[in-house]
């Protein structure tokens, strides 16, 4: 993936594998050599590949993101902490997925699930979004969301859907438990039925004003401070 700028660079440090820089960049070319990253001068005409885009002369290159097993991840992770997973289904705008990768990564999310196939994939749009937290969490890429909820349930986590229908519960009247799963749907569509058939707990966020719905990030945002935080 492609960061641009000298803070998304200083943010994801320990997962850059080259940069390109202007040679005016005298300061950011001292920071990488004294931590050792690889770079290459390059001249200003090179970044006007980069038009549009606030790139400060500094584009960075990420180490290509490796695709975790779910299975081996929690054969591995300790089960006797509090763990939480987000699964996105269905998630078609890069600046919706790049939101919510950066909330859960500012809530400590164990790992996010997203599928291969009719969802918007790890892009530069989505890693510049999400301020680089898109290379800083475990992510799972599956084909399948039935058959990752099943694994989860059968190491003993909760599924907890968003979804405002009539049968969902106040998101504030939960006891989460310890090994949690958020599940956050399409933006126009939801979660999908199968997976709410899936569920354990169906919640939503009570509207009090005309508007019926919130920006699915900003969703995202409020019941993850509610599941991270709770004690």
């Amino acid at each position: 993936m492609t960061l641009y700028g000298f803070k998304a660079l200083k943010e994801n440090i320990k997962n850059i594998d080259h940069v390109d820089i202007s040679n005016h960049k005298v300061n950011e070319i001292d920071f990488l050599k004294n931590n050792g990253i690889k770079y290459t001068i390059r001249a200003q005409s090179f970044f006007n590949n980069f038009k549009g885009i606030n790139h400060q002369f500094v584009v960075s290159y990420t180490i290509k993101q490796k695709n975790n097993d779910l299975q081996s991840f929690l054969s591995k992770v300790n089960l006797d902490k509090k763990i939480i997973f987000v699964i996105v289904d269905s998630i078609m705008d890069p600046h919706n997925f790049g939101a919510i990768l950066r909330t859960c990564e500012a809530f400590n999310v164990d790992g996010v699930i997203y599928k291969k196939d009719n969802q918007v994939q790890i892009t530069d749009v989505v890693s510049k979004t999400s301020q680089g937290a898109a290379d800083r969490l475990n992510l799972f890429r599956v084909t399948n969301l039935s058959n990752a909820i099943q694994i989860l349930k059968e190491n003993k986590f909760w599924i907890y859907s968003s979804a405002l229908i009539d049968s969902s519960t106040n998101y504030k009247d939960i006891n989460y438990d310890d090994h949690t799963v958020l599940i956050i749907g399409n933006e126009e569509r939801g979660v999908s039925k199968g997976v709410i058939e899936a569920s354990d707990f169906v919640i939503k966020i009570p509207m009090l004003g005309t508007s019926q719905s919130l920006n699915v990030s900003v969703a995202t945002g409020i019941l993850l401070a509610e599941i991270a935080l709770k004690k």
